[in-house]
């Protein structure tokens, strides 16, 4: 009886500490590094490769300590200062040197390399990134012999794959509370290491060696986590619960005038929290004008909408967009800001205040959520400078901001517009494809082109291409005649870009189905390619270097794990459409996946099926109508039946496909072999994750249904 408690709780502390070491390294290299940003998914897919491997050892002496060391070599990796000079800029060889990839791709990446690529200097970035991803991959392969041993020695299989997923969504819970209180890094790798010694506490055969590598760990983390890595300047810093945001004074150099705070994101410079009241102006007659000022880029809404009574601001930062409509006395403004830790930032530090202001109200929620949800009509629609500096789940691979800039949403914005409502929408476009594309957009979906006015990067704000438009085509043409200084100003900044030929035609446009606005035609990008690449050599060195050893590939359920981690990866898309991208989405999508896992459990248990066949077959039938029924029936319900209609309907194969993988699991004889075939075929299902740049984000269904036809067939070899 006290094996069989200590298996147990082994199992939930395994499980717990997975699943929470593997949230904990996505936000925190996603941070440190910038390239993670972009491809975070990464990091997770060396988790699954690592617990994959480890499986296959779970009758092997393990070493846990091997865990605390590879997590204490990629805190060194990222923490020392390891620079390298590359063009004689000086580079961190971890922090910095991984975005050389960003030359290496077809994929806009902000911050990114533009310099002629040079051969070594993408295989160091390479390197970096390889040394990073080999870091984590070996730092979950004891996690996943100990995973592997429990599922194999439990007596009830049924209840032991509950318990994993049980832990596993408090481990998802647990990140999301600490997240929510802004809890730095440093706490979130000293509770790893409080449940890496509970976990080696709970083991039969602990070896004194496990508990000094904890205590290396723990002093590593307080050594470099906790001291700064010294940025005197630095005002304030936090961690929200998508990102770290850092403040600092903002100087004009050659007078020496603060004219506001700088609010970095990420560790790059991401917006100014600007003051452009007019007293601060008339006060600083060597810096600033009231002239320029009434056309930055934050005015400029109001100068082609002076009525304008009521806003909607969608992306609304640190403030300066909201300060831009109280200084043309709109009463009534609508602030969408998705991470509350900006607004709670420019609430302390913006120097106008628009915040504290009774005619704000500011909303913490995702852009194009709002945009679903409200009925109001507004005077100006303003998006502001939407940049996403990460993507909006570690599932999948689109930013945060991908689902605002469609045919779709800008068609709900239209709709949010009064007749004689007109939209801007601010954009910082790296190529000038992107600007043709939002042009483009505009123009299919108004059935008239926008002004496009080109701003610099200067005292009035960060620049940009600003896009301006008017529900009735007559708005804007009729405000530039009325106001000559406006008039003058259009034609001064007026961007001129080639659009010959029909919009859609010129330039992709993105829709909710492929809404890859960095991406320039349906391809996948060549980064990704190469990690694509990589991972699947890692996979197939595994095979034949390890699995064929230790009882070969179980292909019945490497295709399970595969096709499931494809579909819960599409599913997570489709669903933050519905419900939005935030932090407190992605946890509900993904807690509501791992319970519908925990449903199947029941199923099994209390009907114990033999015949999978008619639960394949329901599963290709669901999949089928997913693929054939279009997401916008679900959008047009209200919100309550779009959540409940549209993510039980999205996700009701994911019951069934759970029903066919814990009948097979429970019958399996080598249950570790089938668990680490099942992992190895979810870091497969990962890599074709990319395959949504080509096809769409609906297509996958398609692939993810071959792979379920694949396990059918493998079944009888299993």
């Amino acid at each position: 009886m006290l094996s069989f408690r200590r298996i147990n709780l082994s199992l939930i502390v395994v499980s717990f500490l997975m699943l929470f070491a593997e949230v904990v390294l996505i936000r925190w290299l996603s941070t440190e590094s910038r390239i993670f940003a972009y491809v975070n998914n990464l990091v997770l897919l060396s988790a699954f490769l690592g617990i994959g491997i480890g499986s296959y050892f779970a009758h092997r002496r393990t070493y846990p300590s091997v865990l605390a060391f590879s997590l204490s070599a990629i805190l060194l990796m990222i923490q020392l200062p390891l620079n390298v000079s590359i063009g004689g800029e000086s580079l961190h060889l971890f922090r910095d040197v991984p975005v050389l990839l960003s030359a290496f791709t077809d994929s806009v990446i902000w911050y990114e390399v533009t310099d002629e690529v040079v051969l070594w200097k993408t295989l160091l970035g390479m390197a970096s990134v390889f040394a990073i991803f080999f870091a984590v991959l070996v730092a979950f392969i004891p996690l996943g012999q100990i995973l592997g041993r429990e599922l194999d020695d439990h007596q009830n299989t049924i209840a032991a794959y509950s318990l994993n997923v049980f832990a596993s969504i408090c481990g998802v819970w647990f990140l999301a509370v600490i997240s929510f209180y802004y809890a730095p890094p440093w706490l979130w790798f000293a509770l790893i290491v409080v449940l890496f010694v509970l976990l080696v506490w709970v083991q039969p055969n602990r070896r004194p060696t496990d508990y000094v590598s904890a205590i290396v760990l723990l002093g590593l983390t307080v050594g470099l986590l906790v001291i700064p890595r010294g940025d005197p300047d630095r005002l304030d810093v936090i961690w929200s619960p998508y990102q770290k945001l850092s403040v600092y004074d903002m100087v004009h150099e050659p007078t020496g005038i603060q004219r506001g705070y700088l609010l970095n994101v990420n560790e790059v410079g991401y917006m100014g929290l600007l003051d452009l009241s007019e007293e601060f102006v008339l006060a600083n007659p060597r810096l600033l004008s009231m002239e320029e000022r009434a056309t930055s880029q934050y005015d400029i809404p109001y100068r082609f909408k002076p009525d304008a009574e009521d806003a909607l601001i969608l992306g609304a930062g640190a403030g300066n967009d909201a300060a831009g409509a109280l200084r043309h006395d709109v009463q009534s403004v609508d602030a969408v800001e998705i991470d509350p830790g900006i607004y709670e930032l420019g609430k302390k530090y913006h120097p106008e205040d628009p915040y504290s202001d009774p005619r704000v109200n500011v909303i913490i929620d995702d852009a194009r959520a709002v945009l679903d949800r409200i009925d109001q009509t507004y005077d100006v629609v303003s998006v502001g400078l939407l940049d996403a500096h990460t993507l909006s789940s570690s599932y999948n691979n689109m930013r945060m901001d991908h689902y605002v800039y469609t045919l779709e949403a800008f068609a709900a914005m239209r709709d949010r517009l009064k007749p004689d409502g007109i939209l801007t929408v601010a954009f910082e476009a790296r190529r000038s494809w992107i600007s043709l594309r939002l042009h483009d957009l505009l123009e299919k979906v108004f059935g008239h082109p926008p002004t496009v006015l080109k701003y610099p990067h200067g005292r009035y704000g960060f620049g940009g291409t600003v896009f301006v438009i008017g529900r009735d085509s007559t708005t804007v043409p009729a405000a530039i005649e009325a106001d000559a200084d406006l008039k003058r100003f259009a034609m001064m900044y007026r961007e001129r870009l080639h659009t010959a030929g029909k919009p859609g035609e010129r330039v992709k446009l993105t829709t909710d189905d492929w809404p890859y606005l960095y991406l320039e035609s349906p391809r996948i990008p060549n980064m990704h390619l190469l990690i694509m690449a990589i991972l699947i050599l890692l996979v197939l060195l595994a095979r034949r270097l390890i699995i064929r050893r230790e009882g070969g590939l179980n292909w019945h359920f490497f295709f399970l794990g595969a096709a499931f981690l494809l579909l819960e990866f599409q599913n997570i898309s489709k669903s933050i459409l519905l419900l939005g991208s935030t932090w407190l989405v992605n946890s509900v999508i993904i807690t509501g996946i791992l319970l519908l896992v925990l449903l199947a459990n029941f199923y099994v248990h209390r009907f114990k099926p033999t015949n999978l066949r008619p639960f394949y077959g329901i599963l290709f039938v669901l999949l089928g109508l997913t693929y054939l029924t279009p997401l916008s029936w679900f959008n047009a319900m209200p919100f309550w039946p779009r959540v409940i209609l549209g993510t039980g309907f999205l996700n009701l194969p994911i019951f069934f496909a759970s029903v066919v993988f814990i009948t097979s699991f429970k019958s399996v004889r080598s249950k570790n072999h089938a668990f680490g075939s099942n992992l190895l075929g979810s870091a497969v299902g990962g890599v074709l994750e990319s395959l949504s740049f080509v096809v769409g984000v609906n297509a996958l269904v398609l692939v993810a249904l071959l792979l379920y036809i694949g396990s059918m067939v493998t079944i009888k070899r299993q």
